[in-house]
């Protein structure tokens, strides 16, 4: 029986001949720019006119789940830099994608706006604030997807480090509980969380000051660089 996976042509994958259902691996990928939640998506005005679609593609034979995720972030975002990702979900409905049963190995990723911006097409990219999803529309299940990472990101930030990933290397104590409240979707009272996050010993200071606003302020960092489980909320 001729399952079609050692065939040379991308295209046989589709044949329908095939006898089991595609790999393929779709991102959703975090950041804050300019103080929004945002994911990075990809569109196609000629395959797709009018709607978004999550980074990915077709998982490749012989490789790792991880070396599959750095190539086609790199070659559906051009980002290059180290990001932060973790195994989502596996999206198994046989009709999400009209063109085959196709299996989604779905991932959600953290990446600092800044590492990126200058490297990216945005002729081919966009980043859409994500209290704006319900006004754009996505190809097959990406939208339900996005849902179901934005919940990951949300409990995982509720009793981890996560925080860290989207902040730069130094910060305010004020931004890192704007990064709550954006994430998190709700107000934090200002005593209480910064009461919580020095007792946690989760930050430390650097000694050094933010003097690019009228009133200098403290600057801190993450003292672990590893994920690591804290009941931050």
């Amino acid at each position: 029986m001729d399952f079609l996976i050692n065939k040379d042509k991308f295209a046989d994958i589709w044949s329908d001949k095939m006898t089991i259902p595609i790999a393929a691996m779709d991102m959703v990928i975090f950041t804050i720019y300019k103080w929004e939640l945002c994911i990075v998506l990809w569109y196609d005005r000629e395959r797709f006119p009018n709607k978004y679609a999550l980074p990915g593609g077709i998982v490749a034979k012989w490789f790792s789940l991880e070396d599959n995720f750095d190539t086609i972030l790199e070659r559906e975002t051009w980002i290059k830099s180290w990001v932060y990702k973790e195994q989502l979900y596996t999206f198994w409905n046989p009709g999400r994608d009209d063109r085959w049963h196709v299996i989604s190995i779905s991932y959600f990723s953290l990446v600092r706006a800044q590492s990126f911006l200058t490297d990216i097409d945005f002729s081919k990219i966009d980043l859409v604030k994500y209290k704006d999803l319900d006004k754009i529309e996505t190809i097959y299940d990406h939208k339900e997807i996005i849902t179901y990472a934005k919940q990951r990101l949300r409990w995982k930030l509720e009793y981890t480090n996560m925080a860290k990933d989207m902040l730069g290397d130094s910060f305010r104590i004020a931004q890192l509980q704007e990064v709550y409240e954006i994430a998190l979707w709700k107000k934090i009272d200002k005593r209480n969380f910064q009461k919580k996050i020095f007792k946690l010993k989760m930050i430390e200071e650097t000694w050094t000051l933010d003097k690019t606003t009228n009133r200098p302020a403290k600057l801190y960092r993450f003292v672990d660089t590893e994920l690591k489980v804290y009941e931050v909320i």
